[in-house]
């Protein structure tokens, strides 16, 4: 066999939220996911708001990869339900064991697990959301003003956030943090919310997600042909 197409093969490959991009790619700066650097296919933020829309693509992203690829790990948690019911039928997959991809950031599911109980209603942004424009504002400001008007656009918004008390700007030490705590900021006091930053334990949990290794205790394991279920985030 050529050892280009046993490279193809052997390739691993990770589908994520593009909200990962600034995280990933400073593992990967870094060497961090170790030396067999996986290939990342990345799909926008936005489809977190459209859980079937989120399904049909990322069922259609792990069909392709699955062609070529030895391992497919997902960079998504339960996200709303938008992956219940995806399966790799011949490699299987690896998707960590969160119920949003906020544990990613934080730096474990049993982080998260604490901070979203001792401190609930919290609204959590992160670099990448904030670098797309995915923030509270930015979406009224690039999506519900085209589509509603800005008085509608914001009334919506505040309907979403009703539930919320505070505003947590998640810092993973990557990039310039002045600007994204600005705009973190601009939301709080829009929104009249309380504004809190939460320091990232490290980026570890990103190169695990990539390189492993794949823990129990942090991601899920199917078995080739084996479908997503709510149930598997419960325990």
């Amino acid at each position: 066999m050529p050892a280009e197409s046993f490279v193809r093969k052997a390739r691993r490959v990770v589908i994520a939220c593009r909200v990962m991009e600034p995280e990933l790619t400073s593992v990967l700066s870094e060497g961090e996911a170790g030396d067999d650097v996986p290939e990342i296919i990345y799909l926008d933020q936005v489809l977190h708001r459209t859980p079937g829309k989120l399904l049909a693509l990322v069922q259609e992203k792990i069909d392709e990869a699955a062609q070529t690829a030895s391992r497919i790990v997902l960079g998504y948690g339960l996200c709303s339900n938008g992956v219940v019911g995806v399966t790799a039928r011949q490699q299987g997959l690896i998707i960590p064991r969160c119920h949003d991809c906020i544990a990613l950031f934080l730096g474990s599911p049993a982080r998260y697990h604490d901070i979203f109980h001792s401190k609930p209603g919290t609204y959590y942004l992160t670099p990448g959301w904030l670098a797309e424009k995915k923030d509270p504002l930015g979406i009224i400001e690039d999506d519900y003003v085209k589509r509603v008007g800005r008085e509608m656009g914001e009334w919506a918004m505040r309907e979403e956030l009703k539930n919320y008390t505070r505003i947590a700007l998640v810092d993973t030490g990557v990039g310039d943090i002045e600007p994204l705590r600005a705009r973190a900021q601009e939301n709080a006091r829009f929104f009249s919310m309380r504004y809190e930053e939460i320091r990232a334990a490290s980026l570890a949990f990103f190169a695990r997600l990539m390189d492993g290794p794949y823990d129990e205790a942090e991601f899920l394991r199917l078995h080739p042909g084996e479908p997503v279920t709510q149930d598997m985030f419960m325990s």
